[in-house]
């Protein structure tokens, strides 16, 4: 059986391992004091008493990998014979909030030999939270009472990978490069980078979505907020875009223009609040793309709601 060491997978509470698309991930036997070594930014009091500190990477985890063999990566990733395990890592990232990799298997050579340094990021993402809060939560009761663990995060997981895997899901995403692009957008940074980097999901997600009947030079001349607005009504986040509705998302392409271009956002009062709200969205969009029911843990439904409300007219009579 090979085994491979894994930093900074956090289970869910009292869960004692996590049995993926084959992989099976146990918890490392000191792993209390594993998870704790990692950054926390808030006191937390669940199955351990998590106390803010700066935090660095740890081992959490192994991996048992499936035998006899593993299937290939369906992600395009850079460089070869990459396996389903490296997909699984990523799903494990946006879904956890940490950055979680896997090294070679402990008797490796190349491992014992190598000079190669982390330079993984060990923060806690900064964004993401309303895509891990759309797995659905699932009680799986242990002793002693009244204690139980999160079965739903193992099923959700499996889920989404089978799901990703199909033929049909890989011919309408283009193999969902924007999984790879979102791992990206949502780790600790500013804001703006992490606005920037949404935009580039949603213009992504545009193309591979239309690029049957549309050429790439009509694709890359369309207009950001018709972009914008086709993808609002295509994952049911609006039912229409009015003349109110198509300003303000000419408000958000404004922010991207500014930012682009001079470096910096626009000098408005709301353009931090409508840049998250845009962050968000973002997250909304993805949900829906893996089949989940996004989470509205920050009231994104209705801020988006009051964003694009209608100019009301005023009276005849006043």
């Amino acid at each position: 059986m090979k085994v491979r060491p894994v930093y900074n997978l956090e289970f869910p509470s009292w869960c004692p391992e996590i049995n993926i698309y084959g992989y099976r991930f146990t918890r490392v036997d000191d792993y209390e004091k594993r998870f704790l070594s990692l950054q926390h930014l808030n006191s937390v009091i669940s199955e351990f008493d998590e106390d803010p500190n700066t935090g660095t990477h740890s081992i959490t985890a192994f991996v048992e990998l499936p035998d006899p063999y593993e299937k290939g990566a369906i992600f395009d990733w850079s460089g070869t014979d990459h396996t389903a395990l490296i997909d699984i890592l990523l799903l494990l990232s946006l879904f956890t909030g940490r950055e979680v990799f896997a090294l070679e298997e402990q008797n490796s050579k190349k491992i014992r030999n190598s000079n190669d340094v982390i330079i993984a990021d060990p923060r806690v993402y900064q964004r993401g939270g309303i895509l891990r809060c759309s797995i659905p939560y699932k009680k799986q009761p242990i002793e002693p009472e009244p204690f139980s663990f999160d079965i739903g995060f193992e099923e959700g997981i499996n889920q989404i990978y089978e799901l990703i895997r199909s033929d049909e899901w890989q011919k309408e995403y283009r193999g969902g490069y924007f999984l790879i692009l979102a791992k990206t957008a949502f780790r600790r940074q500013t804001l703006e980078s992490s606005f920037v980097q949404c935009w580039t999901i949603w213009e992504h997600l545009f193309a591979v979505l239309n690029d049957r009947w549309l050429s790439t030079k009509q694709i890359v001349t369309i207009s950001s907020v018709e972009k914008i607005s086709f993808l609002l009504v295509k994952f049911a986040l609006t039912g229409e875009i009015d003349n109110n509705s198509r300003k303000k998302i000419e408000a958000l392409a404004e922010i991207r223009n500014r930012l682009i271009h001079f470096g910096r956002f626009p000098e408005r009062e709301t353009v931090y609040d409508d840049a998250i709200l845009f962050i968000h969205l973002t997250e909304f969009i993805i949900a829906k793309t893996l089949n989940l029911s996004p989470s509205n843990v920050f009231n994104t439904v209705e801020k988006l709601e009051k964003y694009l409300e209608k100019i009301q007219k005023p009276s005849k009579h006043t």
